[in-house]
């Protein structure tokens, strides 16, 4: 009797070992084949990213958009049968639906021979205008534009997606001054050209994919902080930086765009006095400071995520402040705006939107 339950005994763990284990392998199998989805289906998702971003520059023409997108995906790897491509009425947008069958390798045991990743990218073209018709404008819908100091002056239009407030003596706006809220002015000898409340929504757009290709076409990318200490830069060429920028004292010339991922903070005076030249300073997620009385700079700064702050007294901007808020801490601002100064700016940009 005692023979038959010991042997009963083992017969039994070894079944249970055997469940246990299949259920381990089971996971394990799973687990394998779940990685390799989510490998598979990011690439597609990098592929439909990059054939939409380079397929919007050809907009609004759909086919050679098209054609585009086709192409950037057979150099990834993927064929027209992995991606549905549509566009929006006006053919300002261009929408990839990825979707690519995975054969399942250990999760075969489980009944599970395939499964589908599915991914989607949406990209638009940005042209020059909007925000760029504006020598002054603030863009962030929640925080007004503010202006408290005398002897303001701004020779072109000013916008603010939310309030504007102008509180100071002697401040003339040769332009319109338009607010997608309400427009306040307080203080005497006040000249402006147009007085707009209720004024239109304007969107701010993304050049930072087409500064980065043409920065890497000429070497000019650069990882880290970068500091241009005085002397003569050149930006006929575009320069990316990954990180923030400082800026003492220089001199540019050219008519191209400095990126920083990061901040660029300006100290000194004379930063830039060619009005021959002009160049885009461009803070893709970061703020823009410009530290120093009497300092005049020639282009344009855009910190579309961030804040321009101008501390000093006396500066002037030949060119345009472009942020998402703007911010100013003494007197005597003045921006004058041209036309030569939207030459330092691609004639387009194109970013991914969804």
């Amino acid at each position: 009797m005692k023979r038959f339950l010991k042997s009963n005994n083992k017969g039994s763990t070894l079944i249970i070992f055997t469940f246990i284990l299949t259920i381990l392998l089971s996971f394990s199998a799973v687990a394998v084949d779940a990685g390799n989805t989510m490998v598979e289906k990011e690439k597609l998702q990098n592929a439909i990213d990059s054939a939409a971003l380079a397929a919007a520059i050809e907009l609004p023409d759909d086919q050679k958009a098209a054609d585009v997108a086709y192409h950037y995906l057979e150099l990834n790897g993927y064929t027209k049968d992995d991606v549905e491509i549509s566009f929006d009425n006006d053919n300002s947008k261009i929408s990839l639906n990825g979707k690519k069958t995975i054969p399942m390798y250990f999760a075969k045991i489980l009944g599970i021979k395939t499964t589908t990743a599915h991914t989607f990218a949406a990209a638009s073209l940005d042209r020059i205008g909007g925000a760029f018709n504006y020598v002054l404008f603030s863009g962030n819908p929640n925080t007004a534009l503010t202006i408290n100091g005398s002897y303001t002056y701004i020779s072109g239009s000013v916008h603010s997606n939310f309030y504007f407030n102008l509180n100071g003596s002697d401040n003339t706006i040769t332009g319109s001054a338009e607010a997608v809220k309400t427009l306040s002015v307080n203080g005497s000898n006040v000249h402006i050209g147009t007085r707009v409340q209720n004024a239109p929504f304007v969107q701010m757009p993304d050049f930072s994919e087409t500064i980065k290709a043409q920065a890497q076409q000429y070497g000019q990318i650069y990882n880290g902080n970068k500091i241009f200490d005085g002397g003569n830069i050149n930006v006929d060429t575009p320069i990316y930086v990954n990180g923030d920028v400082i800026i003492n004292g220089s001199h540019f010339t050219g008519k191209g765009s400095i990126l920083a991922t990061g901040n660029i903070i300006f100290n000194g005076s004379n930063l830039n006095q060619s009005t021959d030249d002009a160049v885009c300073f461009y803070s893709q997620k970061g703020d823009i400071t410009v530290n120093g009385s009497d300092a005049v700079l020639d282009g344009i700064l855009y910190a579309p995520k961030g804040n321009i702050t101008f501390n000093g007294l006396n500066q002037t901007i030949y060119g345009r402040a472009v942020a998402g808020t703007v911010q100013f801490n003494g007197n005597g601002l003045k921006v004058i705006g041209g036309t030569e100064e939207l030459e330092s700016l691609p004639s387009y940009g194109v970013k991914l939107i969804e």
